[in-house]
């Protein structure tokens, strides 16, 4: 029969650093199963349930808190009411991700609740104790374990008059106990601020990030909107630049030198030659941006920017897959603009996902073509917003501009890619950048 707990008292709270804090804690659980009658059998039980849970903690946590309570619950049986006395422990240690022996990908390996149920010491502990739950298993998260030992039929009464006793046999002095507690209280502060520093420093790490991002994003604004400028002013001036040089090379032919105005029409032309340079001036400016491609390994770009990433992955429980080729998949790239499309990708791939999902990132060769595909198990995208995605602007998002994706697909482009999207509504979105098997050398 399932019993509900109508009264809590709590008795001590122990933090668990050090090894030597171990055996204290196996101590103080004894000694209070002992003072509440518990059987020698049972105070066995308690106490190593007790040492197990905060030697896990200490191994995959570096500590936590065990607090100590003593709990009594009312049932009516055959309208008879009958307490039940007990004890109740609860751990609280931060959960860090558990990393196998030799892997650098630590949230691939997070275990689910239900593995990490099947795990020692969780199964010891349900065969010795009555109830058992778990809270906050997931990276990064609060773990709490808490554990219920069901002792004598007891009243809350006679519970709350063993507290002398209880206080007086835990603690050989009032000193001792009070120092006990207050150190508890300490370590806990300690605790929380190293979590405000640890989420301040995650917070100055994403602002870094995203001034990094938009300080790329204006070199590529700058980059594209000086070759524009380049072209165009090199279009007007082409053609009427070959038309005055033509007629003027036409004229220099028909008059001799000595000639009136042969001059003149000679200066015409040596203007006509020299505006020609010019427009080959700036067509070399507006190719010059191609100087910038090198031979690139696409993983290690991909890598880069997961790195990047990876405590925004952390921070919302996203399980991240990395899927690579061994051998180097090599292409011809602008690393600072393919990475500002990747990260796009990325960040949308983000957004999109719940917590607890997971983005798997694969690179490698199709048709001896390199890609770089990036898949989500978020809400997908609708079939309508499907067919206008490149035709212009498209957003979801209530703050967005819609410019991010065509953003990715000019980048792809110049390298003479394309960039393909798989969505299905409900089932997530995969977003696939494929790169040339040989690249063009433009003339």
């Amino acid at each position: 029969m399932e019993k509900e707990i109508t009264q809590r008292l709590h008795i001590l709270t122990l933090v668990v650093r050090k090894g030597r804090d171990i055996p204290l804690v196996r101590e103080k659980a004894k000694a209070l199963a002992k003072i509440c009658s518990f059987s020698r059998i049972a105070s066995v039980q308690l106490a190593t349930a007790a040492s197990e849970v905060a030697r896990f903690l200490m191994k995959t946590s570096g500590g936590g808190t065990v607090s100590f309570f003593l709990i009594c619950c009312r049932i009516d049986q055959h309208v008879k009411k009958t307490s039940y006395g007990g004890i109740e422990l609860f751990f609280e240690g931060q959960a860090h991700t558990p990393i196998e022996a030799g892997t650098n990908n630590a949230t691939s390996h997070w275990p689910s609740l239900e593995e990490f149920e099947r795990s020692p010491p969780i199964p010891g502990l349900k065969k010795v104790l009555d109830e058992i739950s778990i809270e906050g298993w997931a990276p990064g998260g609060t773990l709490k374990i808490k554990g219920i030992k069901w002792g004598r039929y007891l009243s809350w009464e006679k519970i709350q008059g063993k507290d002398k006793l209880i206080r007086k046999q835990l603690f050989p002095d009032t000193e001792k106990s009070y120092l006990e507690n207050l150190r508890a209280k300490h370590q806990e502060v300690l605790r929380l601020l190293r979590e405000l520093t640890s989420k301040n420093r995650e917070l100055d790490q994403a602002n870094s990030e995203l001034l990094q991002l938009s300080r790329d994003l204006e070199i590529l604004a700058h980059e594209r909107t000086m070759t524009e400028i380049a072209l165009r002013i090199a279009d007007r001036i082409r053609n009427p630049a070959t038309v005055i040089g033509g007629l003027a090379r036409i004229l220099l032919k028909r008059f001799p030198d000595g000639t009136p105005n042969r001059d003149k029409i000679n200066a015409i032309f040596k203007e006509a030659i020299r505006l020609e340079r010019i427009v080959g001036d700036f067509e070399k400016l507006a190719k010059k941006h191609v100087q910038s491609f090198e031979e690139v390994d696409l993983k290690k770009i991909v890598l880069e920017v997961l790195t990047t990433w990876r405590p925004a992955l952390l921070q919302q429980a996203i399980k991240l897959t990395e899927n690579m080729t061994d051998a180097p998949v090599m292409i011809r790239a602008n690393t600072q603009t393919l990475k500002v499309a990747l990260l796009h990708v990325l960040k949308n791939a983000v957004e999109a996902s719940r917590a607890g999902g997971e983005i798997i990132v694969t690179v490698s060769k199709d048709k001896g073509r390199p890609f770089v595909s990036i898949e989500d198990q978020g809400y997908g995208i609708k079939k309508s917003v499907m067919k206008e995605l490149f035709k212009g602007p498209v957003t979801t998002k209530k703050s967005g501009t819609g410019l991010g994706l065509m953003m990715v697909q000019q980048i792809v482009k110049e390298h003479q890619g394309e960039i393909r999207v798989e969505s299905a509504e409900g089932e997530g979105t995969k977003i696939i950048l494929l790169f040339p098997k040989r690249w063009k050398e433009c003339d």
